[in-house]
Order: C-alpha cells, then sequence, then structure tokens
C-alpha cells in the first residue's frame, strides 16, 4: 500500500460507497436483508481499514518539518467536523425535502453525481 497510496485509498473510498449502498438497498430485499446489509458492513469496514492503512504515506508526503501528529489532529478534526455538518444536512433534508416521493427523487439527483 506504501507504493501506490492514492489507488488504495480510492479503492477504499469506492468499497465504502458499495457497502453504504448495500445497507441502504437492504430493506428492499427482504429476504436477503441480512446478507445485504452484512455484506454492506463489511465492506464499509474493510474500506475503514484500506482507507486507514493509507493515512501515513500521504500524510508523510504533506509534513514538511516532521509534524505528523499536527496532520494527524487536524486530519481526524476535518473528518468529524464534516461527519457531524453531514448528518446535519441528512436530518434536515429527510425532514423537510425527502417527506414526498417528489423530494426524494429530487435529493437522489441532486446527491448522484452523473445522471
Amino acid at each position: 500500500m506504501d507504493s501506490e497510496p492514492k489507488r488504495w485509498r480510492l479503492l477504499a473510498d469506492a468499497l465504502y460507497d458499495i457497502g453504504t449502498g448495500l445497507e441502504v438497498l437492504s430493506p428492499l430485499c427482504p429476504h436477503f436483508f441480512l446478507e445485504m446489509a452484512g455484506l454492506g458492513n463489511f465492506s464499509k469496514g474493510m474500506a475503514v481499514v484500506v482507507a486507514r492503512a493509507t493515512r501515513l504515506p500521504i500524510y508523510s508526503s504533506f509534513a514538511k518539518e516532521g509534524n505528523f501528529s499536527d496532520l494527524f489532529a487536524k486530519g481526524e478534526a476535518f473528518s468529524t467536523l464534516f461527519d457531524v455538518i453531514g448528518i446535519g444536512v441528512g436530518i434536515q433534508l429527510a425532514s423537510t425535502i425527502c417527506v414526498s416521493m417528489q423530494g426524494e427523487v429530487k435529493c437522489f439527483y441532486l446527491f448522484v453525481p452523473g445522471l
């Protein structure tokens, strides 16, 4: 992973998205709910492992004076900040725009790029 951290990081992001997609779609298939939700959770877990393994090579390319701990702290702070913001935006959308089928379709096309 040290030789090509960008490739592994992108793979981890794709794996996480696939896992999230499986979790979201699992209620639509009640007969395979447990399998889909479990596979989605497993996929997300593996993605987190791969993403964390690529942090050191990526952060070390940014560290000019060996200040790894500063970079790790700032990276974690930004990650937590945007996770909280994303949860807030999701709750707001779910309680206002996405209460109808038309709102859900609009949100889908808004957040799924390339459609």
